[in-house]
């Protein structure tokens, strides 16, 4: 399928998802939506597919919402179908069995913000900003803020981030926990694919079970230890624990089949 908003290359496992609409800073009207929800779903059911990487054409990773595209929006039926839609990508997006990495630089604001934070890893430049700015416009927070963003800061820093709305550096978003790790800029294309290389090689069953679980916080500590029970022993039987296993006897690299 060609894409009129992205760009989508797949090389060595590793499918990279380019938002391209540079002019607007990859702000987010509905065709891009739409083609993103395709692209996702598309990729979880690709088997050549080990990991995904999500960046930004020129600048900035990704402005949000196209709020030139808003106006229409004023009842509550049309709000509620616009934001349904941005639902189902963020879901496509935590639900696909497959590690998902965020390239961000430049700014991520709104709703860049949540897709960003939809993926499992954030590297970001160090020149990277991250606005998390609903406040300022008369808005809340959306696409999935209210679990995203406390699940990596704690319920008092996503209390700030919400209700002052400023920008915060990369540097920043670190420190707190909102992002993985920051880079400098021209070593931050190297250093994603760096993980997504790592992570392509990993075995991608054991992958698949740890973001499915993580994904069910905050569960107790008994429905998490059920879950163990349940999972370990599909990793136990796998082709892949058994490749692990012999490499670590014979103290070789293991080469992992995800299955």
């Amino acid at each position: 399928m060609a894409y009129e908003k992205l760009i989508l290359e797949i090389e060595d496992n590793v499918a990279t998802v380019l938002l391209n609409m540079p002019e607007k800073r990859n702000a987010l009207d509905l065709a891009a939506r739409l083609e993103l929800i395709e692209v996702f779903s598309r990729l979880a059911e690709d088997e050549a597919v080990k990991v995904v990487v999500l960046g930004g054409v020129g600048e900035h990773f990704c402005a949000g919402g196209d709020i030139g595209t808003m106006g229409d929006i004023g009842s509550s039926v049309a709000g509620r179908a616009r934001m349904k839609n941005g639902h189902k990508l963020i879901k496509a997006m935590v639900e696909m069995e497959k590690p998902v990495i965020a390239q961000v630089d430049g700014f991520a604001a709104g709703a860049g913000v949540s897709l960003a934070l939809a993926c499992d890893l954030v590297v970001a430049a160090d020149r990277a900003k991250f606005a998390i700015s609903f406040v300022k416009i008369g808005l809340i927070p959306d696409w999935g803020q209210y679990f995203l963003v406390p699940a990596r800061v704690g319920l008092g820093r996503a209390k700030e981030l919400f209700m002052i709305g400023d920008p915060i550096t990369a540097a920043r978003a670190e420190e707190i926990g909102l992002i993985n790790r920051v880079v400098p800029a021209e070593e931050l294309a190297g250093e994603v694919s760096a993980w997504a290389t790592r992570l392509a090689k990993a075995p991608s069953l054991s992958q698949a079970m740890i973001k499915s679980a993580l994904n069910c916080w905050p569960l107790s500590l008994n429905n998490y230890l059920e879950l163990e029970a349940n999972m370990q022993p599909v990793a136990f039987g796998s082709e892949d624990f058994a490749e692990g296993r012999s490499a670590f006897l014979e103290k070789r690299k293991p080469h992992f089949k995800g299955k």
